[in-house]
C-alpha cells in the first residue's frame, strides 16, 4: 500500500467515524486495522501481521493530514481518554472540509495521485509539465509561496499551448505575449469571437495567473499559508479538467 491508498482509506474512515478510538477523532491504528481486515478475511494471524505491517504507512498518512491542517495532534477535549503512543483530532477546518470532500479535494491531499492526474495532460507542454510538477514538489515541501507561483506559471503554459494550438504559429503567438499586454492578447487569440460563456469561463480561470502568479512573485512579504496552495492547486485542477473537455471549440 503507498501513501496516497493510505490517505485516501484515512479520509474514507473519518467521514464515517470509524477512525476514532480512545479520545482521538483519528486513531491510526485504527485505519490500519479496517485494511489489515480487508486483506486478510477470516486469517486473524496474517491480519494481526498485517496490521503491524501496514501501521507505518497510516500513521504517514496521519502525519500527512495533520501538515495539510485536516487534523491536529492530541484528544479532542481535555476530557477525554488518551494514550501513550498518540493520535490524532479534526481541527475545525479539517471538520469543515470532510463536510465538502470530492474528488478534487482528496487528490489535492495525495501528492502521488496528483502529479499523475497533472502528468496526463499531455497536450499543454513540457513548459506546464515542469512547472506543475514543481508546483506539487513546493506544497509538499511546504514552500507555500513557491507553490502559489508555479501554480500562477502552470496556467499561463495552457493559455499559450491553447494559442498557439489556435493559431497554428508558435512564433507569432510568443512574439505577442512578450510584448506589453502580451498575456492579454494571447488570450484574445482564443476568445476573441468566442460566445460570452466560454470567453467568461477561460477569463475567469486566466484569473489563477494575476492572482497567484502575479502576487506571489512581488517582492513584498506574503501571508500565503497551506490553505493558499491547496486552493490554488484545485483552481489549476480544474482548469485544467475544463480546458480539455472544451480543447475543440476553443482551438477551433
Amino acid at each position: 500500500m503507498d501513501l496516497d491508498e493510505a490517505i485516501a482509506l484515512t479520509l474514507e474512515l473519518l467521514q464515517a467515524g470509524r477512525a476514532r478510538n480512545y479520545g482521538y477523532d483519528l486513531y491510526p491504528r485504527n485505519v490500519a486495522q479496517v485494511a489489515a481486515e480487508q486483506r486478510h478475511r477470516q486469517d486473524h494471524q496474517a491480519e494481526q501481521r498485517a496490521v503491524t505491517e501496514l501501521s507505518p504507512i497510516f500513521m504517514e498518512a496521519a502525519w500527512e493530514l495533520c501538515r495539510r491542517g485536516i487534523v491536529r495532534p492530541g484528544i479532542r477535549n481535555d476530557a477525554a481518554q488518551g494514550v501513550v503512543e498518540g493520535g490524532y483530532s479534526l481541527t475545525v477546518a479539517g471538520a469543515s472540509a470532510l463536510d465538502h470532500l470530492d474528488v478534487t479535494a482528496i487528490l489535492i491531499t495525495q501528492p502521488g495521485s496528483l502529479a499523475a492526474t497533472f502528468a496526463e495532460y499531455q497536450r499543454y507542454g513540457e513548459g506546464f509539465h515542469q512547472r506543475v510538477q514543481e508546483a506539487v514538489k513546493c506544497r509538499n515541501a511546504e514552500a507555500w509561496l513557491a507553490c502559489c507561483a508555479m501554480v500562477g506559471a502552470a496556467a499561463e503554459s495552457v493559455l499559450l499551448a491553447l494559442a498557439i494550438a489556435k493559431a497554428g504559429n508558435e512564433n507569432e503567438v510568443l512574439n505577442k505575449y512578450r510584448r506589453a499586454g502580451g498575456r492579454q492578447k494571447v488570450l484574445n487569440i482564443i476568445v476573441g469571437r468566442a460566445n460570452a460563456n466560454t470567453r467568461n469561463e477561460l477569463t475567469a480561470f486566466s484569473g489563477i495567473i494575476s492572482f497567484w502568479r502575479d502576487d506571489a512573485a512581488h517582492g513584498r512579504a506574503s501571508p500565503i499559508s497551506t490553505a493558499n496552495a491547496d486552493e490554488a492547486l484545485r483552481q489549476l485542477l480544474h482548469m485544467c479538467q475544463w480546458v480539455d473537455r472544451e480543447w475543440a471549440a476553443l482551438t477551433a
